[in-house]
């Protein structure tokens, strides 16, 4: 008998403990949706004290997608942000292509310059 109660106790427990932790995150949002800013999870972590692994658990996950805070993504999914992301550091590696293209180019012009430099030193130093 005793060993009954002790599940429903902890499954009680467990259940209050979840409100609890929903309600703190409703408070957040709509506090900070009060004051205006962009939420984040990390925005809300800061306000709320809790840890990033709160907000990976279904029912906090629910209420963000909910709010519009993050979007629902399946697991099944995982290959599509890996893609922009892939996307996003090829642009970057382009840029930074281009970048030392245009340095190497604005090198040569520098030692051309500083031949030419060399030679009227060398040639003033001989009057």
């Amino acid at each position: 008998m005793s060993n009954s109660k002790i599940p429903k106790k902890l499954a009680e427990r467990q259940a209050q403990q979840r409100q609890e932790t929903i309600n703190l995150v409703l408070r957040a949002i709509n506090g900070l949706n009060n004051e205006g800013h962009k939420i984040s999870i990390k925005l809300l972590m800061e306000y709320t004290g809790l840890s990033r692994s709160v907000f990976a658990k279904q029912h906090i996950r629910d209420i963000l997608v909910k709010n519009d805070i993050v979007k629902n993504e399946n697991k099944t999914n995982s290959t599509k942000p890996k893609s922009s992301k892939e996307e996003r550091l090829k642009e970057k590696i382009q840029v930074q292509d281009n970048t030392i293209k245009r340095l190497k180019e604005k090198n040569e012009e520098l030692k051309k310059e500083c031949e030419l430099l060399r030679g009227r030193i060398f040639l003033l130093m001989q009057k």
